[in-house]
């Protein structure tokens, strides 16, 4: 039987909202890749700027733009739906590619078909300036998810197969921190990693969505850390020396603590966070 292949090896989502200001720079930075077969899917988020018109002046047929109605989710999930590249990349519509992102990532996931999904390191620009390390392999990024989302989404690139075969998302009701449930949905189906190299340029400014939204984000946070932390937990293993002590006096212990106000959610998740790094180490929680 003949083998079908995509027609096109990468597939670049970016989203874009009123991004009038900086919309030239994503899209250049994706036109400069040393990897030139991809398409770039410009999702127009109902801008009401010049947005559309500053991609519409570009004669590239890799590029493709698609006006949605103004819905942030939806938009994303219509971007995967259309796609037709064997890996997806993410971008967002004020960051910028470094040239060789796109063949260091396709050539990283074509010689580790284990690995689902991998992102790198960024570095910032703009109000702050900053070189953005993560941790490397899947073990250390599943436990420092409990923390904070070390997938950073504007390096990530994902297997498609893995998004379309386990039905993965962006969801509704995880507003401004969409992107951190979809990566928490993706390690705990298969291995992710990080490369070790800055793939990405990150713009910082006042009006960003993680400052404008900090307060929305925190309950929305909250939720996404306590999932996993469910998940961690449906991994113990039984008919241990540890599991007896963990279901009749720590976990008595934490749900007492917790209704005497003695955890904030910045105490919470690390001292969870070191707890769970604990019991993985000595085998108790096995993934």
């Amino acid at each position: 039987m003949k083998k079908t292949t995509s027609p096109v090896s990468i597939s670049v989502i970016m989203p874009i909202y009123n991004a009038e200001a900086f919309i030239n720079d994503a899209i250049d930075s994706v036109l400069s890749q040393t990897h030139c077969e991809f398409e770039l899917l410009a999702l127009d988020d109902g801008s009401s700027d010049s947005s559309k018109d500053i991609i519409m002046s570009y004669k590239d047929k890799r590029i493709k733009y698609i006006l949605c109605k103004h819905d942030f989710i939806n938009t994303l999930n219509k971007g995967i739906k259309l796609s037709k590249g064997k890996y997806i990349a993410l971008l967002d519509h004020d960051d910028i590619m470094m040239p060789y992102r796109l063949s260091t990532q396709y050539k990283f996931m074509e010689e580790h078909p284990e690995i689902v999904a991998c992102g790198g390191y960024m570095h910032s620009f703009g109000k702050y300036r900053e070189l953005m390390e993560v941790p490397l392999k899947h073990d250390l990024i599943i436990e420092k998810m409990l923390l904070r989302s070390v997938m950073l989404n504007s390096t990530g690139f994902i297997r498609k197969s893995v998004l379309m075969d386990n039905n993965i998302k962006y969801r509704k009701g995880y507003s401004f921190a969409a992107d951190y449930k979809m990566w928490l949905d993706i390690v705990k189906v298969g291995v992710v990693e990080n490369i070790p190299k800055v793939l990405t340029l990150y713009r910082t400014s006042d009006k960003q969505a993680s400052i404008v939204y900090r307060n929305e984000c925190i309950p929305v946070d909250f939720k996404i850390k306590t999932e996993l932390l469910d998940f961690f937990l449906s991994n113990l293993k039984r008919n241990n020396k540890y599991s007896k002590m963990i279901d009749e006096e720590l976990i008595p212990m934490i749900i007492k603590l917790s209704k005497l106000d003695c955890f904030s959610q910045n105490t919470f998740f690390p001292f969870m966070y070191e707890l769970v790094k604990f019991f993985r180490m000595k085998g108790v929680i096995v993934i």
